[in-house]
């Protein structure tokens, strides 16, 4: 059978678990904060530890308590449809609202199903969904008032927002008409992310700064500031009786709505997450619920402390293929999530129940390291976690949030690793791995990809350009991406070496005009086996002379320079801005006549629409892969110092199981086999474009590429069999070492001495 990450098996407890991890914070507020199981298990203030549970020797038990998540059976159907929203409805059923498209091309057909005894119900005969039909209106929320009556709101075919309130009789009553009629010379009105409905019939309406109330007749009785939201479902805030709690400044704000007065303001930066949306609902005595990616947290009005009830890291919370679309409290100290994939599509609901008998922190631990916060990583980290609730899961990064990663940071991992501690599962970009390998801090993996290649279900060619010369493997990519150029045939055969690129005489320059440093580091990454081998290491002096020599070559020939002034940027369309691989996408430049050809970093499907549809609008052009080259990103390696390497392999096989790699986070392709012929074989993004307009009148649109178009890039990466893992500190020396060079301030001698005596103390060390 083949293996997953499902096939890893609960071992005996031996991790130990640092204090800082426990603090008593897994359990559902009753009262003032009182778990329900505190009168049935003691708490030690030294749970987790490691220790069995041995009173007769001193030892406390483990603390007990956690929410347990387990997915909700969903009716038959909804696999097909898109979720609309998931509200809390009359009586306090759950309620669940999709749609699929129906026979009318400007409204879709919508469904209302209810959670009764424990199973979900279509509702046949709700008047809402022949309304909607009726008025042609595209439902985008259902909201269930304070007054105790359902609000529908929709878009009509030419896109302009309709309140309903549906009557008791099964009639509809059109609401605020005027406030989503367009304003003079607009075509399109306010369509609101969301809205709510007060127990005297008020109507909250959420713009993107600004929420607005209306009494029942239209006329504004206040309004409100809020965080700024791009996004026609992002609604942050809930009504509360008499007050509107929301975003605003970085903080949660209270609102009294009898003078739009701001009551409270809540700091939750410990709990934020800046990589989306708070979700936020009440506990019904006027305390807060938070939801993101970190998890449920809670505080008690007029409360400074927030209370993580339960830890995104250790479900699908902390999933990043998953959007959380609405969040419930149930009727238990138990709570419900709705989560939908990309495009509201594949619907799934989670209940999360506390189970007085599960150990308030996972007694086995593993560690995963990385520099930077990588989507594909964090998705394996909770699907692992999901999968595996005896384990804790931590992952480290160095910096968040477009953080730089300074060389302190790397020599301190560097001590750690050296002295047998550090990560159990390592993610290496960016990271010395070569020197890791070399001081025997990696453990072979060359077992685990011979299982993995015997299954059928890897990109071999992926796998094998990581073996070392001694038939180990040290290093698995999770993700690759490759260069492809496209542009006049002579041209696209000139990428082959850098002599063919340095001599090419063609109409116009090979390659658009840059700042020095993204050429040289483009073509430092595009001849990367002929300048560097596969150990990242100048192979000696006349080849990094040769290097220097030839960049300055191209860069002279298409006009580019080491920095350009801010009238340049804007007349020439070229920009000062650098990139790890210097590739800022030159095939727009070949179609506007700017060079005889551009090369695009393809690290997803999305990249591939500007270069075929260049290619489909220049006959003769053609576009091909540089060499066998990818770059590989995500690179998985195991500390030889691990406690349990078998939890760690595992961890990496999850990593690159189907269940992780089949999501597309726009971040490479997959290195799956099934994974990456299940996104080439998916269907077209309908939906999907992108466009680019310059000032002179230049304009470039694409739609998502074709399927044979796909498949052709997948008959490309079955061929690729070089790896390009730079090592960022000593491109960083040599462009560096180089600019002096480029400005015609120092000869070529001279900025190569300067950079190879840098290059030595750094390899010494």
């Amino acid at each position: 059978m083949t293996k997953t990450c499902r096939t890893y098996m609960a071992k005996i407890l031996i991790a130990v678990l640092t204090a800082g991890l426990l603090g008593g914070c897994q359990r559902p507020p009753k009262g003032e904060g009182e778990s329900p199981a505190s009168s049935e298990r003691p708490v030690s203030d030294t749970a987790g530890t490691g220790d069995t549970p041995d009173l007769k020797q001193g030892k406390e038990p483990a603390a007990m308590g956690r929410y347990r998540e387990t997915e909700l059976e969903l009716p038959e159907g909804t696999e097909s449809q898109s979720l609309i929203c998931f509200i809390s409805g009359e009586g306090g059923r759950m309620e669940l609202y999709t749609a699929a498209k129906g026979g009318s091309e400007k409204s879709s057909d919508v469904f209302r199903y209810r959670y009764e005894e424990e199973t979900w119900k279509r509702d046949e005969d709700w008047a809402g969904a022949g309304a909607l039909r009726d008025r042609g209106l595209d439902l985008m929320n259902v909201v269930y008032g304070q007054d105790g009556n359902y609000y529908l709101g929709g878009v009509d075919g030419d896109y302009r927002y309709h309140l309903l309130k549906l009557e008791e009789d099964g009639g509809t009553e059109e609401l605020l008409e005027e406030v989503f009629q367009p304003g003079e010379k607009k075509q399109y009105g306010l369509i609101p992310p969301g809205f709510g409905v007060t127990e005297n019939g008020s109507i909250l309406i959420h713009d993107y700064w600004e929420v607005y109330l209306y009494d029942s007749g239209g006329a504004r009785l206040l309004s409100m500031t809020k965080d700024f939201s791009g996004s026609d479902s992002d609604a942050r805030g809930f009504l509360n009786g008499n007050e509107f709690i929301t975003v605003n400044g970085g903080n949660i704000v209270r609102y009294d709505l009898k003078d739009g007065r701001v009551t409270e303001t809540v700091d939750y930066s410990e709990v934020d997450d800046s990589r989306e949306s708070v979700c936020l609902f009440g506990d019904g005595s006027g305390g807060i619920y938070a939801v993101n990616e970190k998890g449920l947290s809670h505080i008690n009005q007029g409360g400074t402390v927030w209370e993580i009830l339960i830890d995104g890291s250790l479900n699908h919370l902390g999933m990043r293929s998953l959007y959380l679309k609405g969040f419930l409290k149930g009727e238990k100290e138990d709570f419900y999530g709705a989560f939908v994939s990309e495009g509201n599509r594949g619907i799934t609901v989670y209940h999360y129940e506390y189970d007085p008998d599960m150990t308030a922190v996972p007694p086995l631990a593993l560690t995963v390291y990385s520099l930077e916060d990588q989507s594909v990583v964090r998705q394996a980290v909770s699907q692992f976690q999901s999968e595996h609730p005896d384990v804790r899961v931590e992952l480290r990064t160095a910096v968040e949030d477009g953080g730089a990663v300074t060389e302190e940071m790397i020599q301190g991992l560097n001590t750690e690793l050296l002295s047998g501690k550090g990560a159990d599962v390592l993610i290496l970009d960016g990271l010395p791995a070569a020197s890791y390998i070399e001081k025997g801090v990696l453990a072979d993996l060359s077992d685990l990809v011979k299982d993995l290649e015997e299954s059928g279900d890897m990109m071999d060619n992926f796998l094998e350009g990581f073996r070392e010369e001694d038939g180990s493997i040290r290093q698995i990519p999770a993700r690759v991406g490759f260069p492809l150029v496209t542009g006049r045939p002579e041209a696209v055969k000139a990428h082959e070496s850098l002599e063919s690129m340095t001599t090419y005489q063609g109409e116009r320059p090979l390659t658009e005009p840059d700042n020095y440093e993204n050429l040289q580091r483009k073509i430092g990454w595009l001849c990367y086996e002929e300048l560097f081998g596969q150990e990242m290491k100048v192979r000696d002096r006349q080849v990094l002379i040769r290097y220097l020599e030839s960049v300055k070559l191209i860069g002279e020939a298409n006009g580019s320079q080491t920095s350009f002034t801010e009238a340049e940027t804007l007349e020439r369309f070229v920009t000062n801005h650098v990139v790890r691989n210097g590739i800022t996408g030159g095939v727009v430049d070949f179609d506007r006549g700017v060079s005889d050809s551009g090369v695009e970093f393809l690290e997803g499907y999305s990249r591939l629409s500007f270069p075929a549809q260049v290619r489909r609008q220049n006959p003769g052009s053609v576009m091909a892969a540089v060499g066998k080259l990818y770059f590989p990103s995500a690179m998985a390696g195991i500390n030889q110092a691990a406690a349990d390497k078998d939890m760690a392999e595992e961890f990496i096989r999850c990593l690159l199981s189907f269940e992780v790699q089949k999501e597309d986070f726009y971040d490479g392709f997959p290195v799956n086999k099934k994974a990456l012929e299940h996104l080439t074989e998916s269907a077209a993004r309908d939906q999907y474009s992108e466009s680019v307009g310059y000032t002179d009148g230049y304009r470039l649109h694409a739609d998502w590429p074709t399927l044979e178009e796909r498949r052709e890039i997948l008959a490309m990466m079955e061929n690729l069999s070089v790896p390009v893992v730079v090592d960022e500190t000593v491109m960083k020396m040599i462009t560096e070492g180089s600019r002096d060079y480029f400005d015609n301030k120092k000869t070529v001698d001279q900025a190569a001495d300067e950079i190879l005596r840098k290059l030595s103390i750094y390899l010494a060390e």
